[in-house]
């Protein structure tokens, strides 16, 4: 996938359902396992495509900043091999940009990012997995076309908890977003901050007498 393309939100459809009439109430608990299934399957694939954007930035980063730090630690050794080879600031050169990477790579998370996303869409398929077979072991015991309110009630509660695993799932994923996110800007805040105090405190010395 491009770097630039944009995923779709992901969103709840809405669940359309007539009167329950006593011998449509399997029916109606069926219609309700299937959109919440079909919701499930959706938000795996929303978050098994979102995964790859941000795994694209982090091998590019993580690339980047392996490859400038190995030459960089190189170049003073050609150095002083052949000093007129090559000069041995390009080696603290090569290692800022190395450290570069991996600053850009944790504020903005891309790394962080690929694994909530590919930890959350795991879940999601296990909790799926779990619901489906949970669903068929209730519906092959039933023992007539028009199952009691005991029997109904096992099957809401099979569908229950696979909502209960989805919104958990997704808002554990939301909260390590958020968090993280702060986390990112207080990072980059903290870097500039000292970055400047560095900067400053040289020209306040040379000033004085």
């Amino acid at each position: 996938m491009p770097l630039g393309r944009r995923i779709q939100d992901l969103k709840l459809s809405s669940l359309t359902v007539g009167a329950a009439q006593p011998e449509d109430r399997l029916a109606t608990v069926t219609a309700l396992f299937t959109h919440t299934e079909r919701y499930t399957i959706e938000a795996i694939d929303w978050y098994l495509m979102k995964r790859r954007h941000p795994a694209q930035w982090s091998r590019l980063l993580r690339s980047i900043a392996v490859g400038a730090a190995v030459v960089g630690g190189i170049i003073p050794l050609v150095h002083g091999a052949s000093p007129d080879l090559i000069a041995p600031d390009w080696g603290f050169v090569l290692l800022a940009v190395g450290a570069g990477c991996v600053l850009f790579d944790r504020v903005f998370g891309h790394s962080t990012s690929w694994s909530r996303f590919a930890r959350t869409g795991i879940a999601l398929q296990h909790a799926l997995a779990q619901a489906q077979s949970e669903w068929v072991a209730a519906l092959v015991v039933l023992d007539s076309p028009q199952p009691g309110k005991e029997e109904l009630r096992e099957l809401l509660a099979v569908v229950e908890r696979l909502q209960s695993k989805v919104h958990v799932s997704m808002q554990e994923e939301t909260s390590g977003w958020i968090g993280y996110l702060a986390e990112g800007l207080e990072e980059l805040n903290s870097t500039t901050v000292n970055r400047n105090s560095r900067d400053v405190l040289p020209s306040q010395t040379t000033g004085n007498p």
